[in-house]
């Protein structure tokens, strides 16, 4: 499969602009759970120790699931579950251009079947 996003396809084959991919990022990205929560909804991590590896993080620049394992509450293949949780809760950039109206959904299964046989 290559390497290109499936939004950048879009774009490249004419069937929406770029402001939309972006728009669709943008409500891609609000939809997404933090991998904190999605730790607390797992029973991975309590609210304390979601606390302070927020208040870590608001003084560092590494990320939150380096933080966790930093300070021994989770270790590295969990952090790899959360992520896949993460990836797997976040909703697709081609079902969010649809719930905006910048593509239907046949052209979006079309051009989806053309991106799987890149």
């Amino acid at each position: 499969m290559s390497v290109l996003r499936f939004g950048q396809f879009l774009i490249q084959r004419g069937k929406v602009e770029e402001e939309d991919v972006l728009e669709a990022l943008d409500i891609q990205q609000k939809r997404t759970k933090p991998i904190g929560r999605i730790a607390l909804l797992n029973k991975m991590l309590n609210v304390g120790q979601v606390h302070e590896i927020l208040n870590v993080q608001a003084d560092s620049s590494k990320l939150f699931g380096e933080i966790a394992v930093d300070l021994g509450f989770l270790v590295r293949e969990e952090i790899d579950i959360l992520l896949r949780l993460q990836r797997e809760s976040r909703p697709p950039i081609g079902e969010i251009l649809v719930e905006m109206k910048k593509i239907s959904r046949e052209v979006l299964e079309e051009e989806l079947k053309e991106f799987l046989d890149c």
